[in-house]
């Protein structure tokens, strides 16, 4: 019985440090998604996200996958899968600049300028020497004098 139990316990162990992290879920995804394998990167970016639910780079990350799929398709659901995921990297992180700007440009560029600017002006509060910051400071000047 005791070598039956020290069995298991060995065997869990084992199989526990077999498990991947999130990481390298996130990582993976990575690879898919420079090779342009958007379906493989998303479904890496999710497992990674079911490990790491508090992840805004993971979530941002599956955002990302989920825009291109969208350039690729032309398929609304992505383009509604993407918003979706980069709300809850804010939602994880609030202050999590990247996302802001994604989410921003997102709603920009799909014509719904007015919600983008909130998130923008978000992100240059968060990380204001932003290389791109004077082109987003142009983005928000043209919604805001425009309404």
């Amino acid at each position: 019985m005791r070598i039956l139990l020290i069995s298991l316990i060995v065997l869990v162990l084992v199989s526990c440090g077999q498990q991947k992290s999130a990481e390298t879920y996130f990582e993976q995804g990575a690879q898919y998604f420079e090779q342009g394998q958007y379906d493989k990167a998303i479904e890496m970016y999710q497992h990674g996200v079911k490990i790491a639910p508090k992840s805004a780079p993971g979530y941002n990350l599956l955002g990302m996958a989920y825009r291109f799929k969208f350039k690729q398709t032309g398929d609304q659901q992505w383009l509604e899968k993407e918003i979706e995921s980069l709300e809850k990297a804010i939602e994880c992180d609030p202050g999590f600049w990247a996302a802001l700007i994604n989410l921003g440009a997102t709603y920009y560029y799909s014509g719904k300028k007015g919600k983008a600017v909130p998130y923008l002006k978000h992100a240059l509060e968060v990380y204001p020497e932003h290389p791109e910051a004077e082109e987003i400071r142009k983005m928000i000047n043209e919604v805001e004098n425009t309404e």
